[in-house]
């Protein structure tokens, strides 16, 4: 079935974020592997210059009947699968997308996901995860989608094969990075000042850099106002962007929640120690996999700090022996396997019986619907996942 039709969902396509990063590549790759993929961005504008993305203009003003009554107006040209990247709109656009087939695409874990999961039942066909533990959530909540119908997706690295080039540590900084969004949303960069005094209490020598911005990048370059130790990068892509991980040693994690974060796989790639937090993640198992010790209580930043003090204290044999179970855990993610599996599955439910809701009834839209999504979003989240009707 080469040449199928699919139409990936999503807020946005252009903005800083791991979805993101993994749209563009479906948007460069999905042809090689048989998909012609078209791309709906929920919240760009709705020419938004780029070829095969429509957008829809929403924004915090806009609600779900705005929403509804603007994916009405430009629907999608009658796909074979209609793909929503963590389900977002999915409650909302059923009735409307015209789909052969539906499937999910779930990234993150974020609070209250079990019990949201359960509203989504009878909507799709198929659903990838990108950890076990996401897997195994979806399975329990959606138990239709049991079996074949679901599936776990190695998130990309873009290497073709693992490196290290860190020197020793002896003698210089440990150099610490965090990549990503710079939030206090599920990033929770707001611990950093914490995490910094707790190494400058435990005698570690440092540096720490920060890839990429956000809400409060503003805020966090005011914390560390005068000290040379902390760099900014601000948003970086391509060689630039490798060419800064590969000079950490250790990437830290101080967030409330992931699903298993892509910054995580591609610093393994290049021998970047993961320091990260117990919160049932795909990540976990990737940072006790390298050590026990980086895995540590969730908030926990004297935890945290002791396990980067743990590090400097090593030898030189011991880092590289961390270096090499590093490599190990990500060599699954390297190459094109992402992009091969996810084909193979939009093309599996495509040709499964389907059993996700091909009519609806009439739709009488409830309240929350005509709520701004900016207030819905701090009173009620839950209600984007409920039906319209």
């Amino acid at each position: 079935m080469s040449g199928l039709r699919l139409e990936h969902e999503f807020t946005h396509f252009r903005d800083l974020g791991g979805v993101q990063s993994l749209l563009r590549l479906h948007h460069a790759v999905d042809a090689r592997h048989g998909v012609e993929s078209t791309f709906c961005a929920f919240f760009e504008p709705p020419d938004c210059g780029v070829e095969r993305v429509r957008g829809l203009g929403l924004t915090g003003f806009s609600s779900i009947h705005t929403a509804r009554r603007r994916f009405r107006a430009a629907p999608p040209p009658t796909p074979d699968v209609v793909n929503y990247h963590n389900f977002w709109g999915l409650p909302f656009f059923a009735d409307l997308d015209r789909a052969g087939r539906r499937m999910g695409l779930l990234h993150s874990h974020f609070p209250g996901l079990p019990g949201w999961l359960r509203h989504l039942r009878g909507l799709l066909d198929g659903v990838l995860c990108v950890s076990q533990p996401l897997l195994d959530l979806v399975r329990r909540e959606l138990p239709e989608l049991a079996g074949e119908r679901s599936l776990w997706l190695p998130l990309p690295v873009a290497r073709e094969q693992t490196e290290a080039a860190q020197p020793p540590l002896a003698g210089r900084p440990v150099v610490l990075g965090f990549a990503g969004r710079l939030s206090f949303t599920q990033k929770r960069v707001d611990r950093f000042p914490a995490l910094v005094r707790e190494l400058d209490g435990a005698g570690v020598n440092f540096r720490l850099e920060f890839l990429g911005e956000g809400p409060q990048a503003g805020w966090l370059r005011r914390q560390f106002a005068g000290d040379a130790r902390v760099r900014f990068h601000g948003r970086l892509g391509g060689e630039a962007y490798w060419t800064v991980l590969r000079g950490w040693d250790a990437m830290v994690f101080v967030t409330d929640y992931e699903g298993l974060p892509l910054a995580l796989l591609e610093g393994l790639s290049v021998g970047v120690l993961p320091v990260f937090p117990a919160v049932g993640s795909g990540g976990d198992a990737y940072a006790a996999g390298v050590s026990e010790e980086f895995l540590y209580p969730p908030g926990d930043v004297a935890a945290a700090a002791a396990a980067l003090r743990n590090l400097v204290g090593m030898t030189e044999a011991g880092v590289r022996e961390l270096r090499a179970r590093a490599h190990a855990l990500v060599k699954r993610h390297l190459g094109d396997g992402y992009a091969e599996t996810f084909a193979r599955h939009a093309r599996a439910v495509a040709a499964l019986p389907r059993i996700s809701r091909a009519s609806f009834p009439r739709v009488r839209l409830r309240p929350h619907t005509r709520v701004p999504f900016g207030i819905l979003r701090r009173i009620w989240p839950g209600g984007f996942w409920r039906g319209v009707g």
